[in-house]
């Protein structure tokens, strides 16, 4: 890509997709793995590229998350392994700054799985009879899907609202200049009787990674996701900043998904020390905004997870034909899975795994 911005994991899914575009007439070759071998494989790969025996563990565990639950932006960040090397200069994710209900993680340009991971689990052991916040700054990259860390929160028996900030691709509004990350968040619980509710969501029209899967095969970019730089709606790539031009991406729900972008913002910027708008450029900064709200439910209700599960039921069961719920379809896909015993993996990527690893 011809910006520095597009983190590593990205460029690597680019490569990927640019890949299966030229082969597009042969069918894509898949392999089973087994969730133990695709986690040792991809632990022993990012092992090989430079990380020490913690950093590959945690990067692997959430890759192969969320390959098993189908999301896009799981192993598929290992088709280029040398980008998703440690940084040059990059240290541990530490915390600088710490009450008995907050911390802040200086994350030293280590990847935002590492750094985020830690704060989650810090906010979990800190909300203890109560609420606490953490934030997260100076990551090198994206933490990818939130969804892992709400469902790691949750099933540690916490309520958990994670937010994250990125570089400016998204405009506020149609002919603006882009501000925003796609800047995700998630809300994740504990419900009785069945995993954890998690409620994941880009607040941009399209994820960044959707964006660079439509380039990479020639596709258009869904209707009403994205601008041209006179503020026009376009379905091309190439008038957005990724494929080289002026526009951006839209952001979701009109004015309510300016609303909660901008609430990302100020949680990962202005309060956690990520990169902040009017003082720097996201674009160059490489300093990537996380922020965790962890809450015990015991502190405050009797129940909760009973009263949740009540709550999902019956909103599921509120249509004949059912309610589709956030998580309901990665859920489907990682239970079939598990009843498999394997992961579907692309056999390119998973080539590429095992020689990699070859030479841990």
């Amino acid at each position: 890509m011809s910006k520095p911005v597009v983190l590593a994991a990205a460029a690597a899914a680019a490569a990927y997709y640019l890949y299966k575009n030229k082969k597009e007439d042969e069918p894509e070759e898949v392999v089973r793995v087994s969730h133990a071998e695709a986690l040792e494989k991809t632990t022993a790969a990012l092992k090989a590229v430079g990380w020490d025996d913690e950093g590959a563990r945690v990067q692997a565990s959430i890759m192969v998350s969320s390959e098993a639950c189908g999301n896009n932006q799981g192993l598929v960040k290992m088709f280029k392994p040398e980008l998703m090397a440690p940084a040059p200069g990059a240290g541990k994710p530490v915390v600088e700054r710490e009450t008995a209900s907050s911390a802040v993680i200086k994350g030293n340009q280590s990847p935002g799985m590492l750094a985020l991971t830690k704060a989650v689990d810090l906010a979990c052991a800190k909300a203890k009879g109560g609420v606490a916040s953490v934030g997260v700054y100076d990551t090198s990259t994206s933490s990818g899907q939130l969804a892992f860390y709400g469902a790691r929160a949750a099933e540690k028996g916490r309520i958990v609202i994670i937010t994250a900030n990125s570089p400016e691709f998204v405009a506020a509004k149609a002919g603006a200049k882009a501000s925003f990350g796609t800047n995700p968040l998630c809300f994740a619980c504990p419900v009785e009787g069945r995993s954890p509710f998690v409620f994941d969501m880009s607040t941009a029209a399209i994820a960044l990674f959707g964006v660079l899967t439509c380039k990479a095969k020639g596709q258009p970019l869904p209707p009403q996701s994205a601008y041209d730089a006179n503020g026009n709606w376009t379905r091309k790539v190439e008038d957005i900043h990724i494929g080289g031009g002026g526009g951006a991406i839209a952001n979701f729900g009109g004015h309510k998904g300016t609303g909660l972008a901008l609430m990302v913002e100020l949680l990962c910027a202005a309060l956690a020390g990520g990169a902040v708008l009017g003082q720097d450029v996201k674009k160059t900064a490489k300093n990537w905004g996380h922020h965790v709200i962890a809450i015990d439910p015991d502190a405050m209700a009797d129940g909760f997870a009973g009263r949740a599960a009540s709550i999902i039921k019956t909103v599921a069961a509120s249509h004949a034909d059912g309610v589709r719920l956030p998580g309901d379809s990665s859920n489907a896909i990682a239970a079939k899975n598990k009843s498999a015993g394997a992961i579907p993996v692309p056999k390119r990527i998973w080539d590429v795994i095992t020689a990699t690893a070859a030479k841990a």
